[in-house]
């Protein structure tokens, strides 16, 4: 059978059973590498589960408020001031809260699943900035990173640390992309976009 090609039709399953079959061996190795890294990644944030940091009260005060209808205040009552800086992880908990997550458990699980999700960026970012190297290089700065105690702490610290990395890497990943291929959709400006107002 002839090997199928791109991420075209089909099911997830069956696209991504092609992805796999087009990659070639040192990128299904990475890819293996890079599953271990992100499950390293989310051990080590385990590890540190119990931290918050107390201005992430401020955020989850302001989603609380909002959801209840007494707008976007500090208390039920109080004058709207915006006294947060970080809108749209403020919105985030705020869906979640009204889903009836409580913000606690929110922030600790965007921030996992962020923390995560940054890793594969960083990796890209690598791989784009040295795209005629079929070596293991790429693999260091994402490793450092789920390694690395002050990223984890403050992936989980209740902040948009986590947003703000996601959004960050993925911009600068998406702009290479896009500078390579300038039919690519400007996917940049919208991580940018998130980015400023996280």
């Amino acid at each position: 059978a002839s090997k199928p090609q791109g991420l075209g039709g089909g099911s997830m399953k069956e696209r991504l059973a092609n992805w796999w079959l087009d990659l070639g061996p040192t990128e299904r190795l990475h890819a293996r590498v890079m599953l271990l890294v992100m499950a390293g990644f989310l051990f080590h944030f385990v590890a540190f589960s119990a931290f918050f940091i107390e201005d992430a009260a401020i955020t989850f005060s302001y989603s609380r408020n909002l959801v209840e209808g007494e707008g976007l205040v500090t208390y039920a009552g109080g004058e709207r001031v915006e006294g947060y800086s970080n809108p749209l992880w403020t919105f985030l908990i705020a869906f979640f809260y009204l889903l009836k997550v409580p913000p606690f458990f929110a922030a600790k699980l965007l921030g996992g699943l962020f923390g995560a999700a940054t890793l594969p960026f960083v990796y890209g970012i690598t791989r784009a900035c040295r795209p005629d190297r079929d070596d293991h290089v790429a693999l260091i700065p994402p490793i450092l990173l789920a390694g690395s105690s002050t990223y984890v702490i403050w992936a989980g610290s209740g902040l948009e640390n986590s947003l703000f990395n996601l959004l960050l890497a993925a911009g600068l990943y998406r702009v290479l992309v896009e500078s390579r291929n300038p039919k690519a959709h400007p996917i940049s400006a919208i991580c940018f976009f998130g980015l400023a107002i996280t």
